[in-house]
């Protein structure tokens, strides 16, 4: 099993777990025998080839599918609230609702009174740098505002897990690194067991405590990475060349795994 915790009970365990779909010309295993062990409180990142599974992995961490074989174990500390809160690349905030309203949805799902969970958004909007919004609707926002909406909600839920996936793919560059440094920032706070699947390598490694680097599908842990860089990262870590070494041993290992993807497709 590939193990990412030492001594300390994970957040998830996964044992074993396989996932296959009806496709046109019969069935297609996604997944095969993955096996994890995520920390509680550790920001985990999966990175790998289109369609590797990445996605539906992530999915069945929060109960969205059901795996083939195998078990998923969630030792999460969630009484009245859902385990895990998701934020997906599409936003998906609610364009008929306010920027509070929005933020206050999955506090609100969750049966809280309304100055209870208004104060809860409040407190997220303030936290994510859109203060002077609450009113605003999302149209009338950037395409990084909205996804810190998406974020805070998630955030808000008070969910011990967040997954997330590719929430910043859609961003432009510079937004993106902005992103990041919110989205790091809001997590050094609140400590929630985090799994981000990304494309991105130096996302993966700015962000990551570990990271998944997964096979060409059927997708398996290839290889399972700690990163070394002390938190919080420095400003100009991109630039040494520990980072630089890092970034391509994780793409060497990637390399292949791509090429093969591109082969299924």
């Amino acid at each position: 099993m590939a193990v990412i915790s030492s001594g300390i009970r994970p957040a998830f365990l996964v044992e074993g777990v396989s996932k296959m779909f009806a496709g046109r010309t019969g069935e297609v295993l996604a997944l095969d025998d993955v096996s994890l062990q995520l920390r509680e409180g550790s920001f985990t990142c999966i990175v790998g080839p289109s369609g590797c599974g990445k996605s539906t992995l992530l999915r069945i961490l929060g109960g969205l599918e059901t795996a083939t074989l195998g078990t998923v174990t969630a030792n999460l500390a969630a009484t009245d609230v859902p385990e895990s809160a998701f934020v997906f690349q599409e936003h998906g905030v609610f364009p008929w609702f306010t920027v509070l309203d929005n933020v206050a949805f999955g506090v609100r799902m969750a049966g809280v009174r309304k100055a209870r969970r208004e104060k809860i958004a409040h407190d997220w909007i303030g936290r994510i740098g859109l203060t002077g919004f609450e009113g605003a609707y999302p149209h009338q926002l950037s395409g990084g505002m909205r996804q810190r909406i998406a974020i805070a909600r998630a955030f808000a839920t008070g969910s011990p897990s967040l997954l997330m996936d590719e929430p910043l793919g859609a961003l432009d560059a510079q937004t993106r690194m902005l992103m990041q440094e919110q989205l790091l920032r809001v997590w050094e706070s609140d400590q929630k067991t985090v799994v981000l699947v990304t494309h991105q390598i130096e996302e993966a490694l700015l962000l990551g405590d570990v990271v998944v680097v997964m096979s060409a599908r059927p997708g398996r842990v290839k290889e399972i990475i700690t990163v070394p860089f002390p938190r919080p990262r420095p400003a100009d870590l991109e630039g040494t060349p520990e980072f630089a070494a890092l970034r391509q041993h994780i793409w060497n290992a990637l390399r292949d795994e791509v090429r093969a993807s591109m082969e299924f497709s």
